[in-house]
C-alpha cells in the first residue's frame, strides 16, 4: 500500500505491512483531525479586544456519543484482528521447515546445519521453502531481526526461541541485533542469503574448504586463516602499522598494554587475544579494535594461525593472496546509489562497518553519523569539512589526514579494490546518516 517498509521478502511481509499501513493511515487522520480542531477552537474562542468572551454551553448528543464511541471500537478489533492474523502467521510453523541452530554471542551471530556446518556471520537458506531458526545466546539477551522477512525474535541465554519465514525471493539482505548488548551492539550483524534449491544445496554439501584446511600443515593453514579470516586487513606481515600490531616477529615479543603492565606473545596470549582481545590491550591502539573470534576458529585453527605467527621472523618475505573481491549482486544494477554504497559499508570483505558505527558510537575511527558535511578538527590542528574530497581521500590515502583523537591505523588497501563508483556510492549513503 504505502511501502513504508522497505523490500518485501516473504510471503506474510504483505499482511504485516497493510496492518502497518492501515494503522498509520487511522494516526494521521485522527492526529490531522484532532489537532485541526484544537486549533479552530483555540482560533474561535480566543480573547477578542481584551475581553473574555462565555462559551456558549452545549448540551450532548446520544446519536454522536454512540457514534464516537462504537465507531472507534470497531476499528480498534479491525486493527487487533489485523495483528493477530499476522502474529498465527509467524508462529504457525509448517511441518516441512528446515531448521537452523541460531547462536548469538557478543558480537556475532553463529548458524549451524543439520548436517554439522557451521556459518558465523552469514545465513544462507533455499527460496520459497520454509526456514524455522531455533535460537539461543551463549550471553547476554539479543534479538534477532530480518526486516525484509519481516521477523524479530528476542534470543535469550538459557532457552530458545524460534522464528520462521518462507523467502520469496532470491539477494543478500542484512540481519540485525535489535536488543542492545553492550559496546559492540552496532557491529552484531549478519547476511542472509537466498539461494535457489539447487545453488543452495551445492553450498549446503561443499565442505571443500574444510578439507583443505585439515590437509594443510598448521603453518599454511594459519597462512590461510589469515586471508580468509580478513587478519590481513588489520595486522600487516612487513612491521607497518595498521589497527593492530604487526605480526613481524611478533611470537616472544615483549611489550606494554595501555594500562602500563608488560606482555610476552607467548602461544597463551596470542589464544587470549584471538578469543578475547578485550582483555589486554596493546598500549597505542585502540580498545574495541578487534571482535572476538570465539566460536569462529577451532583449536586447531588457533593452533595454525600460532605457527604461523612463528615463521614471521623476518628471515623471508611472507606473500599472501587476497580472495578476489566477491560480485555484485545482479540486484544492485537496479538499486539506488545510496542503497549500492549500505551494501558496500556493510560487506564483510570491506570491514567499513567494523570500524565506524552509523548510532554515533566511538570505534576504531570516526562514526559514519552526521559525518557529511560535520568539521572535523585534525591531529595537526588543521580543520577539514568532511565533503566529497575529503571522504575519497580517506578512503584511498588515509593517512594523509588523522582526526584528532584517534590514530593512523586505517590500512591503505582500497585504492584498486573500490572504484570511484564505489566510493561514490558510499558517499551518497554517508549523506544518508543524518
Amino acid at each position: 500500500m504505502l511501502g513504508l517498509l522497505g523490500e518485501q521478502g516473504s510471503d506474510f511481509a504483505q499482511k504485516v505491512d497493510y496492518a502497518h499501513d492501515i494503522v498509520t493511515i487511522i494516526s494521521v487522520i485522527c492526529t490531522v483531525l484532532i489537532v485541526g480542531v484544537m486549533i479552530y477552537f483555540a482560533i474561535i474562542y480566543r480573547q477578542k479586544e481584551g475581553k473574555d468572551h462565555e462559551t456558549p454551553h452545549i448540551h450532548g448528543n446520544n446519536a454522536l456519543e454512540v457514534i464516537w464511541t462504537t465507531f472507534p471500537t470497531l476499528v480498534c478489533i479491525w486493527v487487533a484482528w489485523l495483528g493477530y492474523d499476522s502474529f498465527v502467521d509467524m508462529r504457525n510453523v509448517p511441518d516441512n521447515a528446515m531448521e537452523v541452530n541460531v547462536t548469538g554471542r557478543k558480537w556475532a551471530w553463529d548458524f549451524q546445519y543439520k548436517n554439522g556446518k557451521r556459518t558465523t556471520g552469514e545465513l544462507v537458506v533455499p527460496v520459497d521453502e520454509p526456514v524455522k531458526l531455533v535460537m539461543t545466546s551463549k550471553d547476554v539477551l539479543h534479538s534477532f531481526f530480518v526486516p525484509v522477512m519481516r521477523t524479530k525474535m528476542d534470543v535469550i541465554p538459557g532457552r530458545y526461541t524460534y522464528e520462521w519465514f518462507r523467502p520469496i525471493k532470491t539477494g543478500d539482505f542484512q540481519v540485525f541485533c535489535t536488543e542492545y548488548c553492550g559496546n559492540e551492539h552496532s557491529r552484531m550483524l549478519a547476511r542472509l542469503k537466498v539461494l535457489p534449491r539447487a545453488e543452495f544445496e551445492r553450498w549446503l554439501a561443499d565442505d571443500s574448504e574444510a578439507r583443505k584446511l585439515a590437509s594443510l600443515r598448521p603453518s599454511d593453514r594459519g597462512k590461510e586463516l589469515y586471508v580468509s579470516k580478513q587478519c590481513v586487513t588489520c595486522h600487516s606481515l612487513d612491521g607497518s602499522p595498521r589497527v593492530g600490531p604487526s605480526w613481524l616477529k611478533l611470537f616472544r615479543k615483549e611489550g606494554k598494554l595501555a594500562d602500563g603492565s608488560s606482555y610476552v606473545a607467548d602461544e597463551n596470549y596470542i589464544r587470549e587475544s584471538i578469543l578475547n582481545p578485550q582483555a589486554k590491550t596493546v598500549a597505542g591502539y585502540p580498545a574495541m579494535g578487534m571482535p572476538s573470534y570465539q566460536g569462529q576458529l577451532s583449536d586447531d585453527d588457533i593452533t595454525g594461525i600460532i605457527e604461523f605467527i612463528k615463521t614471521i621472523d623476518g628471515s623471508t618475505k611472507v606473500d599472501v593472496s587476497q580472495p578476489a573481491a566477491p560480485k555484485k549482486p545482479a540486484a544492485a544494477a537496479g538499486a539506488t546509489p545510496a542503497e549500492r554504497g549500505k551494501a558496500l559499508v556493510n560487506a564483510p570483505d570491506n570491514l567499513c562497518a567494523t570500524c565506524h558505527s552509523i548510532d554515533g558510537s566511538k570505534l576504531v575511527g570516526p562514526s559514519f553519523k552526521g559525518l557529511w558535511g560535520r568539521k572535523e578538527k585534525m591531529s595537526d590542528g588543521t580543520e577539514v569539512t568532511v565533503d566529497a574530497d575529503y571522504i575519497k581521500e580517506s578512503i584511498y590515502k588515509p593517512q594523509a589526514k588523522i582526526v584528532e583523537g584517534y590514530g593512523p591505523v586505517m590500512p591503505a588497501m582500497y585504492e584498486g579494490k573500490l572504484s570511484e563508483q564505489d566510493v561514490s556510492d558510499i558517499i551518497e549513503y554517508l549523506k544518508t546518516l543524518s
